[in-house]
């Protein structure tokens, strides 16, 4: 081993070690973390299009069987039999995560990755009073934008660094509801979730022939209630009041550290194994549709998340999450045109809307101010819907952005 190339490897580790730590105190707990889910953290339900371009609104307006995740009272309003499946294209920014801005790596501004996913495929059916839902979504998502920055000595690439991380949580659902006196509806539901986390860190020394990984994997489940009550106060308005129960998401965990010399017979790997426990907080929200005549028609929710109670076990150590309470704030309105297409009628709704979305960070105190807008296109049992919003992060001073556009497609008979 020369020595130029040892002095080389000993700084690069040196500053490897003592670069989190010195980080770690200025670090500010909260969307950094790596079970942050996409975005946001006030996650509940699936907005599917229609509810996406209303500011999310869904506590007292059903538009498909998603209602069923949020309030499946709800699916007692829909059609006898009706199914739906709904596609999207999320895109965030991000700035400090994992060991970005926040140990060995550092990069000029935000970094940013858009997703694909088919994040909704449920059917709903009623008889008599009663409904039924049954529905598989896409609650959550962890992806952050990977990196594989190279540094160079004496004018040649001697070390690189490769960050890797996604993962997902699927929910299933199952759901009952049953309306009485005409105006009164009540719903339950019953959610089991399961997914993955997965994040890889490798070092590669191409001068000292040395690689270092360090990969993590969560695989989650868990199982949570959700249930709301729908009251027809009149005609035209229609009141909601919603609820999710808190629940611990486990993760069956393992981590595996290895120090590797590909041409040497060094090989050391150290492998842990442990059930690490993330706490849920409890939700519970009400919400309106208010029909103010027959082409128009505004509805709204609020949100309630008990962020104070959440808390994370990890590998047998409690892990600070410094979270607050917060309450969230969506609406839009509707309204409903129609065009002649070839002769046939065709009904087409038109949705503007907005959502104010506060993170449960104590420090910083920031938030999402999203704008939505929506448009569907109705012949006869056929339903096809497109959603978007675009919005900012402000508090933090990192100037984020989200977007998140989705078709949703339905049929009802």
């Amino acid at each position: 081993m020369r020595k130029g190339h040892s002095r080389f490897a000993a700084i690069i580790i040196l500053v490897a070690t003592l670069l989190p730590a010195s980080s770690w105190a200025q670090l500010n707990l909260g969307q950094y973390e790596d079970e942050a889910p996409f975005r946001t953290w006030n996650t509940f339900g699936i907005p599917t299009a229609p509810s996406l371009g209303m500011g999310e609104a869904r506590f007292a307006l059903a538009h498909d069987p998603s209602a069923a995740l949020t309030n499946p009272a709800l699916l007692t309003s829909l059609h006898s039999s009706s199914i739906t499946i709904n596609g999207s294209y999320s895109t965030a920014s991000f700035n400090k995560y994992s060991i970005v801005n926040t140990g060995v790596l550092y990069t000029q501004g935000n970094s940013s990755i858009g997703v694909y996913t088919l994040d909704f495929a449920g059917l709903s059916a009623t008889f008599k009073g009663w409904a039924l839902g049954l529905s598989v979504g896409l609650l959550e998502q962890y992806d952050r934008p990977s990196h594989k920055p190279g540094y160079e000595y004496q004018g040649q690439i001697a070390y690189t660094i490769d960050l890797r991380q996604d993962g997902i949580l699927r929910n299933y659902n199952i759901s009952l509801a049953r309306k009485f006196f005409g105006r009164l509806a009540f719903g339950i539901g019953i959610n089991f979730i399961s997914g993955f986390m997965e994040k890889n860190i490798e070092e590669n020394y191409l001068y000292e022939d040395v690689i270092i990984t360090d990969f993590k994997k969560n695989d989650f489940k868990g199982l949570y209630i959700n249930g709301g009550i729908a009251v027809d106060v009149t005609d035209r308005l229609t009141a909601a009041a919603i609820f999710r129960t808190p629940y611990s998401k486990e993760a069956k965990s393992r981590s595996s550290l290895r120090y590797y010399i590909p041409g040497g017979n060094t090989d050391i790997e150290i492998n842990a194994a442990a059930t690490n426990i993330y706490k849920q907080p409890l939700v519970l929200g009400v919400g309106f549709d208010y029909r103010l005549s027959e082409v128009f028609r505004v509805a709204s929710d609020v949100s309630f998340f008990n962020w104070s109670s959440y808390s994370v076990e990890y590998y047998g150590e409690d892990l600070e999450r410094t979270f607050r309470n917060i309450i969230k704030f969506g609406g839009g309105l509707e309204y409903l045109s129609s065009l002649n297409i070839f002769g046939q009628d065709v009904l087409v709704p038109l949705r503007v809307g907005m959502s104010y979305d506060p993170q449960p960070m104590k420090e910083p105190s920031s938030h999402y101010l999203y704008y939505t807008i929506g448009i569907g296109f109705y012949w006869r049992g056929l339903r096809l819907d497109t959603g978007t919003f675009f919005g900012n992060e402000k508090g933090s001073g990192q100037d984020l952005f989200a977007r998140r556009f989705s078709v949703s497609l339905s049929y009802s008979l």
